[in-house]
Order: structure tokens, then C-alpha cells, then sequence
């Protein structure tokens, strides 16, 4: 009954992931992005089940129960990605300066950077136009590429964040010293369910992507390993 229950229900997963997406016109896509979706699924419910079966055999320990709680918890992170990613998104925009954005998000990070004693370093150009974007957006994306440079910097290190103009673009740099990767890394980024992280589900950055696409402007990353990692934004004056 459990298979069947756990296969009724990742079916169903499936199929609306399937449904959503085509509806949202991402057709070409829908199919490979949904199994995947399914499968990523599949794997914290079966350690679900696995650890339900110890404990109807009376195999009951705290450590089993915290480890139940951390599956149930990805596959709810899972689900949440892909709400952000299928959900319609609305640009608000708005004429500002990127500099507010970028401090905001600085703010918001405090605390995390604080406890990994991980600095920040920013710096910015003077005279910096003010760009036409949504500004909740834009933290969205910055916070996202802030989280991620902080988890390449295990053993430490730091953070620069760079603000600068050229010709009718403004140009954001984030980029940290951490552990790199390789190039073939590097070409699969915003892939659905692929990370460089243990348990990332990679729609995080594929959500960036999607963000600065639709602002009319490319994301590009750079890496080396055991160097660090660079991301840059570039995002046009003109009114979008």
C-alpha cells in the first residue's frame, strides 16, 4: 500500500508540474523539468519511508526523528522553488538606484555574514545612473547570489560587491575568493536541480536568471577553481 500511495502521489506531482509549466508556455522544457521534479521528490520520501518502517518495528531514536523532519522540510523547499518559478512574475517597475538595492541587501545579510565572519566589500562608482527595475526583484536576485557566495567560502574569505557604469548599462559584480569550480559546472548553472551544493535544488539561481531576463539584461559566471567565482549583472539605462 505504501508503494502504491508514494507512486499515486509522485504521479500527481508530475502531472501538474506538466500543467503548469505548459500553461505558463514553457513547453519545450515541461516534461524534462517535471520528472525532474518527481524525481527529487522520490528521494527524500523514500528515506521517509525507510525510517517509518524502523519505527514500526520499534526502532525509535531522536536522531531518526530530526532526519525525517529535514526531508519533510526539502521536499517543502522543493515544492517552494517551484511555486517561484511557475508563478507569473510581475514586474513592478520602478526608477532607482542600484546602490539603495545593493546597501538593503547588505543590511539584510548582516547578521548571516556576522556569524560566518564573512566581510563585504563594496564598491561603488560615483555617478551612477539610476536604472528602470523592480526593485524587489533585484534583492531577490542579489540576495540569492550573496547566500550563494557565502556557502563557497567554507574555510573563509570575502566578499566584493562592485557597482560601476559603462556606456548605457550599469554593471554589478558580486565575487568571492572561495573554492571555484570547473567550466563544465559553470555551463550547466541555472539548470533545474542541479547545484553545486549538497542538497541545492538549483532553482534559486534559475529564478536569477529568469529575473534578469526579463530586466533585458545577461547574467554571466565566471569561475576557476580554487580561486573563487564572479557573477555579473548588466542591466540597461533605458527603460525597459
Amino acid at each position: 500500500m505504501m508503494n502504491l500511495t508514494e507512486d499515486f502521489f509522485l504521479l500527481f506531482i508530475l502531472g501538474c508540474t506538466f500543467l503548469c509549466l505548459n500553461l505558463l508556455n514553457c513547453k519545450p522544457n515541461s516534461l524534462k523539468l517535471a520528472a525532474g521534479v518527481a524525481h527529487e521528490i522520490r528521494n527524500p520520501m523514500t528515506s521517509i519511508k525507510g525510517f517509518f518502517q524502523l519505527f514500526q518495528e520499534g526502532v525509535i531514536e531522536q536522531k531518526y526523528f530530526d532526519t525525517v523532519i529535514n526531508e519533510f522540510k526539502r521536499i517543502e523547499e522543493i515544492i517552494s522553488g517551484l511555486i517561484n518559478l511557475t508563478k507569473p512574475q510581475h514586474i513592478g517597475v520602478r526608477n532607482v538606484e542600484v546602490q539603495e538595492i545593493l546597501n538593503d541587501v547588505n543590511v539584510l545579510i548582516e547578521s548571516e555574514k556576522n556569524l560566518h565572519n564573512i566581510p563585504i566589500i563594496q564598491q561603488f562608482e560615483g555617478g551612477i545612473p539610476k536604472v528602470n527595475c523592480d526593485p524587489n526583484q533585484m534583492k531577490q536576485v542579489l540576495l540569492n547570489l550573496m547566500k550563494n557566495s557565502m556557502e563557497a567560502l567554507p574555510n573563509g574569505g570575502e566578499i566584493h560587491a562592485s557597482l560601476s557604469a559603462t556606456g548605457d548599462e550599469v554593471l554589478i559584480t558580486v565575487s568571492e575568493n572561495g573554492i571555484g569550480m570547473s567550466e563544465d559546472r559553470v555551463q550547466r548553472l541555472g539548470e533545474p536541480f542541479y547545484s553545486n551544493k549538497e542538497k541545492g535544488t538549483g532553482l534559486g539561481l534559475m529564478l536569477c536568471f529568469r529575473i534578469i531576463k526579463h530586466h533585458n539584461g545577461p547574467i554571466t559566471i565566471n569561475s576557476s577553481e580554487s580561486e573563487g567565482t564572479s557573477v555579473k549583472i548588466r542591466l540597461p539605462i533605458q527603460v525597459i
